[in-house]
């Protein structure tokens, strides 16, 4: 099949012509990605209010007493996390 609309043209036929740009599309980030977890403005509000220097004090306390529930969990994060990508791009 030999396509022979003008190469100039910045709409194709095979495009909708409601379709957002992808220049125009939103980039998504921290905020957006939680969104799509489940989490809305309301429980980030909730998050800001904790003291976050004694929050990081207790999980390094608890790091250095069980290294190896952390290191297993941190390796069953990275297995899922690349289990998920290969699922999504097969």
């Amino acid at each position: 099949m030999v396509d022979n609309t003008n190469p100039n043209s910045q709409f194709h036929p095979y495009v909708p012509l409601e379709v957002t740009p992808q220049s125009e599309v939103r980039r998504g980030g921290l905020s957006d990605i939680l969104r799509k977890v489940g989490i809305d403005d309301r429980m980030l509000d909730s998050v800001r209010g904790i003291d976050m220097r004694q929050s990081v004090e207790k999980v390094r306390s608890y790091a250095r007493s069980n290294p190896s529930m952390v290191l297993g969990g941190l390796a069953a994060l990275a297995i899922g996390a690349g289990l998920m990508r290969k699922r999504s791009i097969g």
